[in-house]
């Protein structure tokens, strides 16, 4: 069983002398047909993630060049007669990835059951299933690779998936009173993304909750900043809402 991991730099594991491809190339072609899993992705698509416009005029004698290398990079050192993972068909490659194999796939189960059991108010299991699920990220999604445009989709869809575990994290943890203990991690999410408001709002949250009111207030005035510098507009409604509670010290247990 080979273990692919692509939230963060590009890795694959499972047997003895496999590693992640060193060559250019040989890690865009891994790369989409990652981000295409179990999917046939024709020669052609290939050559124009790999190549761009411009291929050269013998591309299609160099990618199958390029899949027999990464066929052999994923064999490793393993003496196993067993199939490759790279599968041809008449139509082009595919990639055969089984369950579990993916840490992408593995992170999507966790979150999906995380807010699951969040919906079940079962918030103490929640937030580890959901905690689980954010630590298998290393790092930005291939790495922050943008030689292809598949794996620039992908990993934009996985980066707001990573968010949005991120968010109901958070709000699990406030729900079960971990109000200090997630100020730190509050405190760089609302720096990193400022745009998004949610992060904001339980950062000013856990701090008036562990009786940091004047830091509450001040994340709500620097936030506003920029929201207004930016782009010229207000906080939101739920934000603007908080703030006046905490303000007029009527800040709610409620999230």
């Amino acid at each position: 069983m080979l273990n692919y991991e692509i939230l963060g730099q590009i890795r694959v594991s499972g047997r003895p002398g496999v590693c992640a491809p060193r060559a250019r190339k040989i890690e865009t072609l891994l790369s989409v047909l990652l981000a295409k899993n179990n999917q046939v992705v024709t020669a052609e698509h290939l050559i124009g993630e790999i190549w761009g416009e411009h291929p050269p005029a013998r591309a299609s004698a160099a990618l199958y060049v390029y899949v027999s290398q990464l066929r052999k990079l994923l064999r490793g050192n393993s003496k196993d007669a067993e199939e490759s993972p790279v599968v041809t068909s008449p139509r082009g490659y595919s990639l055969h990835v089984g369950i579990d194999e993916l840490d992408a796939d593995r992170f999507t189960r966790l979150y999906e059951q995380g807010r699951t059991l969040h919906w079940d108010r079962s918030y103490g299991q929640a937030a580890k299933v959901l905690r689980e699920a954010t630590n298998l990220w290393r790092g930005p999604a291939f790495g922050g690779f943008t030689d292809s445009s598949d794996v620039q989709a992908y990993a934009t869809l996985l980066e707001e998936s990573r968010l949005g575990c991120l968010e109901l994290l958070m709000e699990t943890e406030l729900l079960i009173g971990r109000h200090r203990e997630v100020v730190g991690q509050l405190s760089a999410l609302a720096k990193e993304h400022t745009l998004r408001e949610t992060f904001t709002e339980y950062l000013m949250t856990a701090l008036a909750r562990s009786n940091r009111r004047a830091e509450a207030l001040e994340t709500f005035a620097s936030a506003r900043q920029n929201l207004v510098q930016q782009l010229g507009i207000e906080p939101g409604s739920s934000l603007r809402k908080l703030h006046h509670s905490i303000l007029v010290g009527e800040m709610s247990d409620a999230v």
